[in-house]
């Protein structure tokens, strides 16, 4: 039934859609062609044009609802095309070869314009924009409908206007209008298309057929015998003047394209459906190609047509039917076109029109946070009504653009800045060490940055950062949340890097995505990018944590410490051990299993059972979380002087990580049992020894809320 019923739609939609693409057709056809081929044949080029375009691009679809045919605006391209050609004394059989070789390589151009993506150009188009365009469609539609309104010939003054084809539109307007709310399964632009054409006939035959001049309907259509295929003008191809035509070929294609992916928009605000820009492209290319070839007029999406016949129901089918009618009049039911008037065809599209404008524009004008989106909703309307479609959107992209700089400048790239007071490198450090670096810390500056880096928010992040680059400091540039970075961030870097260095400072980079376009040393990219010689004092990390390590161990340098002693530490220098007395020392040292270590051998894996508390003596063990194939995180860094393994030491459980030597090490171990016999030889180095632990395990604590409340802000 669903099916049946889109069918239905489809039928009203491309009848009601082959009415408006009619007139105009012919119309288009007739003034660009008719200097050169003649009336008729320049008539059915018009006809042609749109149903080739029809039938191809409606049967590949993309848009529903989307009818096609010559615009306005191809129209004023290939006349203006055809003057120039002509001022270059060119023969009337080339201006028309040209014109069809400039339709037919537009073709090929839209084609090449949607496989390389260019019709997602409207995805990119604020729905201000949308609004602003649909609106002041509608108001341009109505506009474009005076003259048959008011029964004036082409160019005619505005006195000789005729009360009667202002009656034929004010009462199909009615019609189309009202009507279906009495009878809902009635289209309103069938009601009008019918009733129109009854009630200008009536009034016609009251006021006599004398008054009814023939360009008050659409006229005969010409005979299909008079058409002349696009092959028969092209012999003389070669003495076309093809820079030119390539030229204006590629305007055609790019306006075209413009033109189609508007108008889908305004079919996509009636239909309520999402269109495929791609598909939609491809299909128009493949129609534009075709039409060129056979000798049809370049067209594209009409905004008119799409309007009406959506409202009437057009869906998926709607175009390729419309497209089998107009063929069908063409061929069999020409004269038709004589008993259908022009101020019908202008009471429908104004009453389809009046279901464009959006109404909204009015609710944003008058709350403040929305209000700028009205102006610019309003701005693309008056650009639209009082110069032109096309320039209209650039102009509300414009604005869209500017403003979504400035709201984008307004919003802080810093998510959060961290000293190494509130945040250190998973490397375990000697009391010593430690307690420089809490002294000390503050002069290593982490800075996380989100969003976009681009020229208008360099300067503000350059100031913000101000304070920590005039000083001796470590600042690190935490980039994995940054999406995209423009060459005047890269500037941006250069010179932070090049005042760091003058004040003793060092510029480092961690968690730099590939998709950011730096590369793996960001350095090496800084100077590609320049033309200063000699290296930048510029250091690339992966892990945050390998920056803020290096970092740590710079700033322990720059103060005469040794940040990594390679020196075996004895038992009695280890912090663990430090407050306990001789015998304890003793009673502990006699418990602890001696254990050597391999570079790179395993101490243990993650889910391995577990109950040893291990201490460094000499050497380096890191502790690595599988997150992948191949891949780990580092928990910690263990060298001498440091103890690991307390939690499974005081709940023996399977681990949750591995350990692993990064080289030659030497570790002592104390395991339950010897624990236990510990206790009962010397239950006072026991308490020692936990009451030590115990500080260890509330530090690491402290240490691990700070590390949770960092994570939070992610």
């Amino acid at each position: 039934m669903k099916r049946s019923s889109n069918l239905y739609g489809d039928l009203r939609g491309a009848l009601v859609g082959a009415a408006v693409v009619l007139p105009q057709a012919t119309a288009f056809g007739m003034t660009v062609f008719a200097p050169y081929l003649g009336t008729a044949p320049g008539a059915l080029a018009g006809l042609m044009g749109a149903i080739g375009l029809l039938m191809i691009a409606g049967l590949i679809g993309g848009t529903s609802g989307l009818i096609s045919g010559p615009t306005g605006a191809t129209m004023a391209l290939l006349a203006g095309t055809a003057a120039v050609l002509g001022a270059a004394d060119l023969a009337p059989a080339d201006i028309a070869s040209a014109l069809f070789a400039i339709t037919a390589l537009a073709g090929v151009a839209q084609w090449l314009i949607a496989v390389a993506g260019g019709a997602r150009l409207m995805k990119f188009i604020p729905y201000p924009v949308i609004a602003g365009l649909t609106t002041g469609t509608g108001l341009l539609l109505m506009k474009s409908q005076y003259p048959f309104l008011l029964g004036l010939e082409h160019r005619a003054p505005l006195a000789q206007w005729h009360w009667l084809p202002v009656a034929t539109a004010v009462g199909t307007f009615l019609i189309a209008r009202y009507l279906p709310r009495q009878f809902r399964r009635l289209p309103g632009p069938i009601a009008g298309l019918a009733g129109g054409t009854l009630l200008f006939h009536v009034l016609v035959y009251v006021a006599g057929p004398e008054l009814a001049p023939p360009h008050w309907t659409i006229g005969a259509l010409p005979a299909f015998s008079e058409f002349r295929p696009a092959f028969q003008t092209l012999s003389k191809s070669s003495t076309l003047p093809w820079p030119f035509v390539l030229q204006a070929a590629f305007t055609l294609a790019v306006l075209a394209s413009l033109n189609t992916l508007l108008t889908s928009a305004v079919a996509d605000t009636v239909t309520g459906l999402r269109h495929d820009p791609r598909r939609t492209l491809l299909g128009q290319s493949l129609g534009q190609i075709a039409i060129g070839l056979a000798g049809g007029m370049a067209s594209a999406a009409s905004v008119g047509g799409t309007a009406t016949a959506s409202q009437a129901g057009a869906r998926r089918w709607a175009a390729p039917l419309s497209g089998l009618i107009l063929l069908v009049l063409l061929l069999f039911l020409g004269p038709v076109g004589r008993w259908l008037p022009t101020s019908m065809l202008s009471g429908i599209i104004i009453a389809s029109a009046l279901n464009l404008l959006e109404l909204d524009i009015l609710a944003w004008a008058r709350r403040s946070r929305t209000r700028l989106d009205a102006g610019v909703a309003l701005l693309v309307i008056g650009v639209t009504l009082g110069y032109d479609l096309m320039v209209a959107v650039l102009v509300g992209l414009a604005i869209a653009i500017l403003l979504f700089v400035q709201a984008q400048s307004r919003i802080s790239i810093i998510h959060t800045r961290q000293t190494g007071l509130q945040r250190h490198s998973v490397r375990q450090r000697p009391v010593e060490q430690r307690a420089v670096l809490d002294l000390h810390g503050d002069r290593i500056v982490m800075y996380q940055l989100r969003g976009i880096l681009f020229f208008a928010k360099t300067e503000q992040l350059f100031e913000d950062m101000l304070p920590d680059l005039n000083r001796p400091a470590w600042v690190i540039l935490h980039l994995r949340q940054v999406l995209q970075i423009d060459l005047s961030s890269v500037r941006l870097f250069q010179q932070i890097a090049a005042r760091l260095e003058k004040h003793g400072g060092e510029l480092l980079f961690c968690e730099v995505r590939e998709e950011l376009g730096l590369g793996r040393d960001v350095e090496l990219t800084l100077r590609k990018v320049s033309l200063r010689p000699g290296r930048l004092n510029v250091k690339t990390f992966g892990p945050a944590d390998q920056a803020l390590e290096y970092a740590e161990n710079a700033l322990l340098n720059a103060l005469d410490i040794s940040p990594a002693p390679e020196r075996r530490f004895e038992l009695a220098e280890m912090d663990l051990c430090r407050d306990m007395k001789p015998v304890e020392l003793n009673a502990l040292a006699a418990a602890l299993r001696p254990r050597e270590l391999a570079s790179g051998e395993r101490l243990f894996s993650a889910g391995d059972p577990g109950a040893e508390l291990y201490l460094v003596l000499q050497g380096q063990v890191d502790i690595l979380l599988p997150s992948a194939k191949d891949h780990y995180k580092r928990l910690g860094i263990y060298g001498p002087g440091t103890v690991f393994g307390a939690v499974a030491f005081l709940d023996p459980g399977p681990r949750t990580a591995d350990a692993v030597a990064v080289r030659v090490s030497e570790l002592l171990v104390l395991n339950r049992a010897d624990f236990n016999q510990l206790q009962l030889t010397c239950p006072d180095a026991a308490i020692a020894l936990l009451l030590a632990m115990g500080r260890q395990q509330s530090s690491a604590l402290r240490w691990s809320a700070k590390e949770i409340q960092r994570l939070i802000q992610w």
